[in-house]
């Protein structure tokens, strides 16, 4: 049969109408970082674990946070510390430029009394309506310190406290670029405890307008990426999270490159070492080698993004806990973002 030109016609304009816009068909573009990080040949096998009793050892790296190796740490989540303020950073990382990471969102807390708190968590654009952060940016709470007291309070678990800053670089002033975004609800993973399943997704209020500094990131949810383990590929960590363990906040957004390492030296070092389960749903990121690079206090919630061949940046995890702040030798600890893929399209489409 043959077809006219009318019809030909009639058929692109459907598409075109009916087609994914460009705004939402896109994703994971970055202005600056467009390369792709190739993967070691020998990726796809597992790098030997470190020794026993393993704190590690080796050069300084340029732009890496103090001496690790004197302050005791055990592991901790990335969570936002009341009171702390700005100047300090991703451990081992340099300043991002504007709008490189424009997924990479401001999680900031408005307390009904004593009012705004400011940054908390870090979080990741995954649409006009939603980001994903950590789960233990909401159902922690808050711990004050004042006369030598302590009392812990759980509003951060209600959603008119929370605000999302989007398009965000630098915290000490507001941007042109930036827009900032009520929550309308919070809905953190039913089987999260501890470190484990430590997802939560966050609906906001009002649709978000992209722009060159605010772009939802990619999901890896289609083939081969729905399976993908990103082992041995060198992907980037962003956050506003502070240098070294009990300092001052970032003002200016970070970046550190950090390898995909198999999850059996977080295994060792968190599971044997230190009675935290690593499981599947982990994904285990950073230096074995003794360098002290990766993410701290602060940064939890933001994203471990990896550049793939189609020059995109997906999400492969969200940013857990770790050693402290980058300690020689023990990588850090994300939620592995594929293992989520269903519960995220679940919780999206049922609550729209």
């Amino acid at each position: 049969m043959r077809v006219s030109a009318t019809q030909q016609c009639l058929v692109l304009v459907l598409l075109v109408l009916c087609g994914p816009s460009r705004q939402q068909g896109e994703c994971g573009i970055s202005k600056f970082y467009t390369h792709r990080q190739p993967r070691p040949r020998h990726a796809t096998h597992a790098l030997p674990a470190p020794p026993r009793g393993y704190r590690g050892r080796g050069t300084y790296v340029e732009g890496a946070g103090g001496d690790q190796g004197t302050r005791q740490h055990r592991p901790n989540n990335r969570m936002m510390v009341f009171g702390d303020r700005s100047e300090g950073r991703i451990v081992g990382g340099k300043e991002s430029e504007p709008g490189a990471w424009p997924w990479q969102v401001s999680l900031q807390l408005i307390h009904p009394r004593w009012g705004r708190i400011g940054h908390w968590c870090g979080g990741v654009l995954l649409s006009q309506r939603w980001v994903v952060t950590a789960a233990h940016c909401i159902n922690k709470g808050i711990r004050i310190l004042a006369y030598h007291c302590s009392k812990a309070f759980s509003f951060t678990r209600m959603a008119a406290v929370w605000q999302v800053v989007l398009g965000d670089h630098d915290r000490g002033a507001t941007g042109p670029a930036e827009e900032v975004r009520g929550v309308h609800s919070l809905i953190t993973h039913a089987s999260f405890k501890d470190y484990q399943h430590d997802i939560a997704l966050l609906r906001l209020r009002e649709e978000v307008t992209y722009t060159d500094y605010i772009q939802p990131i990619c999901l890896p949810d289609a083939p081969p990426l729905d399976v993908e383990t990103f082992l041995g590929i060198k992907c980037v960590a962003t956050g506003w999270g502070m240098r070294v363990h009990g300092g001052p906040l970032e003002t200016r957004l970070t970046e550190v490159v950090v390898p995909v390492v198999n999850n059996s030296h977080c295994v060792k070092m968190y599971g044997m070492l230190q009675n935290i389960p690593v499981h599947g749903y982990h994904l285990c990121a950073g230096q074995v080698d003794g360098h002290g690079k990766g993410t701290c206090v602060g940064d939890s919630g933001g994203p471990l993004q990896c550049n793939m061949r189609d020059g995109r940046w997906y999400l492969a995890g969200i940013t857990s806990f770790g050693s402290g702040c980058a300690k020689p030798g023990y990588p850090d600890v994300y939620t592995r973002i594929t293992h989520y893929l269903p519960w995220l399209k679940q919780q999206m489409t049922v609550n729209r």
